[in-house]
């Protein structure tokens, strides 16, 4: 592995999620070591989609982010912006690739093609983490959001597959932590504006301290305002919120992912029905 500097934060961000997707790549061969014929065929919690079809989305999303990293090494940084055709997409892409496929063939797959991915990352100059690389869907991201879209990706998933075999998922916090931060970075690129449409106002999300709820380790607002969504870390706490989300960061992350409901982060607040009403539906589902 590259001996990183700590000098940027893209660096030491950069380095944590490496070390995550190492541990993430173990826990995801762990997971498809004993499934069955009839664990395959398991409805997840994503609509039209098997356990099978999970894990052939996890193989697709993976090639896709390392096709994106091998053509910025050829010189074509520039990716293609269109979020709303996304979902739809991989979902036709997973589900096509993983159909005929045996549980060896999946493993050998994800072996594959996860080994490729954190080699690729890995061998990366450590200046170049805030690089363009071209993205088929949310046009061109710095690099080390690629690797936090694998993370995310060997994170989520999983977790779908564990709830549709009855177990009860327990996510990593570190890797929550790390995930967390990226999803509400993301939340720009993936606001709806015809859904947007006069929504002004200011949301808060506070991490919480693993372990010690009344303490928080990150604040970040997301700020409304004609049609469009920014993010403000940090802001402090005298600057006035519309709505507060509150929790460890797993739940925060499940939330944002859909997997969990708002009020179970959500503190109380004279604006919560105005906002809570349209919050979920404002983002484009990735």
């Amino acid at each position: 592995m590259s001996s990183m500097p700590t000098s940027s934060a893209s660096t030491k961000r950069a380095n944590a999620l490496l070390t995550a997707l190492r541990q993430s790549h173990s826990d995801v061969q762990s997971l498809l070591a004993p499934l069955t014929p009839d664990d395959l065929a398991r409805p997840t919690v994503c609509t039209g989609w098997s356990v099978r079809d999970q894990i052939g989305h996890i193989i697709d999303a993976t090639e896709m982010l390392i096709n994106g990293l091998k053509l910025a090494a050829e010189g074509q940084p520039e990716g293609t912006y269109q979020p709303h055709a996304m979902a739809k997409a991989m979902q036709t892409k997973a589900i096509d690739r993983a159909a005929l496929l045996t549980i060896p063939q999946l493993q050998r797959d994800f072996n594959h093609v996860s080994d490729l991915l954190i080699t690729i990352l890995e061998s990366r100059d450590p200046q170049s983490w805030d690089d363009g690389v071209p993205h088929p869907f949310l046009g061109t991201c710095p690099a080390v959001q690629f690797a936090g879209f694998a993370l995310l990706d060997w994170f989520i998933h999983p977790w779908d597959i564990q709830v549709a075999l009855e177990r009860q998922p327990t996510p990593r916090p570190d890797h929550a932590a790390l995930l967390v931060n990226g999803l509400i970075g993301m939340l720009p690129l993936r606001l709806d504006p015809s859904k947007a449409y006069g929504l002004k106002g200011r949301i808060r999300y506070l991490v919480e301290k693993e372990g010690d709820p009344s303490q928080t380790i990150n604040s970040v607002d997301v700020v409304l305002s004609n049609r469009v969504a920014t993010v403000e870390r940090d802001v402090p706490d005298t600057v006035p919120v519309d709505v507060t989300f509150k929790g460890k960061a797993a739940d925060l992350a499940l939330v944002i992912l859909g997997r969990k409901g708002l009020s179970s982060i959500v503190q109380p607040g004279p604006a919560n029905e105005r906002w809570l009403s349209r919050w979920s539906s404002l983002w484009i589902s990735l």
